[in-house]
């Protein structure tokens, strides 16, 4: 919170009305001596720092030149040997390590079982997609809501810190019981302990967006009569998507990486299992299987770099085009 209200001096905005976040703990360390005497020790440092890596006294000007001119033509022949040999030599990498990877594998696993690890990657793949876009449809409009207000997103930003620290896997247990007392299908209703523990980066970076949509920008819209569906269209969801593409990626990522616990969730003697490459990798880590744990990584590394670069990727350089205020 001191660095958020700290922050607000490389803020410029023509247009009032907006309460600036503030700090007691900033507020305090502004007036104490304290305070004082850490900030004239940072700038003596800095100063010191400078003052270390300036540069030697200049060359003569022609020498200089020669000299500039040479690093010149060596960063162009380094471009280009990267450019001509760079993904060469990554793809070489890449075909060793893939034969390597399945050698090793294949010691202990069939082609078989290696389609089956495709299929769970698949299971996983779509219960992670599914669960951010609902985490999507709860937290948008919610940070969206919240942003606008900053006195209270100050209060609620307390609480969410505290509700992302929380470790999910305390509340499986308790997952585990509601499922057995209502005959649940475990397919489904493990699913959400995935993103139990990640859906929080989604809120917090769409509250940081709505925060950072400029106050002009939203006077200029009541200005224009902007109500309802028309505004969310045209102000609210492009001002926080580029925020959003980074909430719901990482969002994702720790999904999943949680698949690993969520898809097997135990209370005393009980264990439920639901499909899924998460739970394949903490079975074979269990039985101590080291190819199939090979195997389950590699697997589900492929799944997320393909949608990372299929969907992530693209996402992001549609918020770069058209969604960015320069």
């Amino acid at each position: 919170r001191p660095l958020v209200a700290w922050s607000e001096r490389f803020k410029f905005e023509s247009a009032g009305g907006v309460p600036a976040p503030r700090s007691w703990l900033l507020d305090a360390l502004r007036r104490s001596r304290i305070g004082a005497a850490l900030a004239s020790g940072g700038r003596g440092l800095w100063e010191f720092s400078l003052a270390a890596l300036r540069p030697l006294p200049a060359r003569p000007a022609l020498r200089r030149v020669r000299w500039e001119l040479w690093l010149r033509r060596r960063e162009r022949g380094l471009d280009r040997l990267a450019a001509r040999h760079g993904t060469v030599a990554l793809a070489v990498l890449a075909a060793a390590s893939t034969v390597g990877l399945m050698r090793f594998v294949r010691t202990e696993v069939g082609f078989a079982e290696i389609g089956n690890v495709f299929l769970l990657g698949a299971a996983t793949g779509l219960r992670v997609l599914v669960l951010t876009a609902l985490a999507s449809i709860v937290w948008v409009p919610a940070g969206v809501w919240i942003g606008r207000r900053p006195r209270l997103a100050q209060r609620l930003q307390p609480v969410i810190v505290f509700l992302a620290a929380f470790p999910a896997n305390l509340l499986f247990p308790f997952a585990v019981v509601f499922i057995l007392r209502w005959r649940l299908d475990p397919q489904i209703w493990l699913s959400p302990l995935m993103i139990l523990g990640t859906q929080w980066y989604i809120l917090f970076n769409v509250i940081a967006g709505a925060r950072a949509l400029p106050a002009e920008l939203a006077e200029a819209a009541r200005s224009l009569g902007l109500r309802g569906v028309p505004k969310w269209r045209r102000l609210w969801l492009p001002a926080v998507f580029p925020s959003y593409v980074t909430g719901a990626l990482t969002a994702s990522g720790g999904a999943w990486n949680a698949s690993v616990v969520a898809e097997v969730a135990s209370w005393g003697d009980t264990t439920l299992t639901a499909t899924g490459i998460g739970a394949y990798i903490a079975a074979q880590t269990a039985a101590g299987d080291h190819p199939r744990i090979v195997l389950g990584v590699a697997v589900m590394s492929l799944y997320v770099v393909v949608l990372n670069r299929a969907l992530w990727e693209r996402l992001y350089v549609a918020a770069r085009r058209r969604f960015v205020l320069l």
